[in-house]
C-alpha cells in the first residue's frame, strides 16, 4: 500500500449558455397533457456480489415525436434526459443505497425531472480474502434541439404575440464517472431538467461525483481509495441567430480527471441554458 501514487483532485465545472436576450440558448418545452412519475429507492448489504443497473431515457416535445427527424420550422423541439448506471461488485464487503426520480411535469429553476442519489461503501478484504473488485460506471445526458421561429400566433407552446425571435439551437450535455476500486466510498448525486410551465425556465444538468477512503482523514490521500476513477464532462453548443438556421454560437468542452493509486477525487458539473 505504501508504494502506492497518492493523489487529492477536485474539480468544480459550471457551464451556462447564454447569449445575452431573451429565450436564447436551450430552451425548456411544456409537457405533455399527461404526466408521470417514477420513484425508486435502493437498499442493499451485501458481503459476496452485488449487481445493479439503471437506464432511464425520457424524452419530451412540443409537437408529434412519431415524424422526427426532421423537426418542424415554426420551433418544433425536442429535449431527452438520458442516464444510465452500471455497478458490479464481486468478492468484498458492499453497502449500496440509490434514490431516482423520474417526473415528466413542469419544473421551475430550483427543480429537476430527474433527480438520483447514490451512496456506495467497498471494501474487497470485508469477505476476507482481498481478492474482489468494484466495477461502476454512471453518466447523464441532456440534449435540447429546436428549430427556430417568431413568436406570433406560431411556436405552438410559446406563443406571445410579440414578435419575439426563438434562436435554432443544438445543445448536447454528458457527464459521468467510471471506476474500478478494490476499497472506496462514493457518493454521486445527478439531476437534470427540460420540462416548463415558462419558456424562462432554462435546461439544466447537475452531476458530482466524491470518491474517497472507507476511513478518509480530510486533506490525506493517504487514507483514499485504492484503485482507478475517472470523472468527466463533455459540451457541445450550438445556437441559431434569429429565427433562421444559421449557426451564431458555437462551444465545445471537454474535461476528464483521472487518479489511480491511492486517491481521492470530486468533480461537480452545472450547465444551464439561457
Amino acid at each position: 500500500m505504501k508504494g502506492k501514487t497518492r493523489i487529492f483532485l477536485t474539480a468544480v465545472i459550471v457551464l451556462i449558455a447564454v447569449l445575452g436576450c431573451l429565450a436564447s440558448g436551450a430552451r425548456t418545452l411544456p409537457p405533455a397533457n399527461e404526466t408521470s412519475q417514477i420513484t425508486v429507492t435502493t437498499s442493499a448489504s451485501v458481503i459476496g456480489t452485488l449487481r445493479a443497473n439503471t437506464e432511464i431515457v425520457y424524452v419530451q416535445g412540443n409537437d408529434n415525436l412519431t415524424d422526427n427527424p426532421p423537426l418542424q420550422d415554426n420551433g418544433e423541439g425536442q429535449s431527452t434526459i438520458s442516464y444510465t448506471e452500471d455497478t458490479l461488485a464481486v468478492n468484498g464487503a458492499v453497502t449500496y443505497d440509490k434514490y431516482m426520480n423520474l417526473d415528466t411535469g413542469p419544473k421551475t429553476q430550483n427543480s429537476n425531472n430527474l433527480e438520483t442519489q447514490r451512496q456506495i461503501t467497498y471494501d474487497a478484504s470485508g469477505d476476507g480474502n482481498s481478492t474482489g473488485k468494484m466495477i461502476s460506471s454512471e453518466s447523464i445526458l441532456v440534449e435540447a434541439v429546436a428549430t427556430g421561429e417568431t413568436t406570433g400566433e406560431g411556436c405552438c407552446p410559446w406563443g406571445t404575440g410579440d414578435g419575439t425571435e426563438l434562436g435554432a439551437t443544438n445543445d448536447l450535455v454528458i457527464a459521468g464517472s467510471d471506476m474500478v476500486v478494490s476499497e472506496a466510498a462514493v457518493t454521486s448525486v445527478s439531476g437534470a431538467r427540460i420540462t416548463a410551465d415558462a419558456i424562462s425556465t432554462p435546461v439544466g444538468l447537475d452531476y458530482g461525483i466524491q470518491i474517497e477512503g472507507l476511513n478518509q482523514t480530510e486533506g490525506d490521500p493517504s487514507t483514499g481509495a485504492v484503485g482507478t476513477a475517472t470523472a468527466y464532462v463533455s459540451a457541445n453548443l450550438q445556437e441559431g441567430l434569429g429565427n433562421s438556421t444559421a449557426v451564431g454560437t458555437e462551444v465545445t468542452y471537454s474535461d476528464v480527471t483521472s487518479a489511480s493509486g491511492l486517491f481521492t477525487l470530486a468533480k461537480e458539473v452545472s450547465y444551464t441554458s439561457g
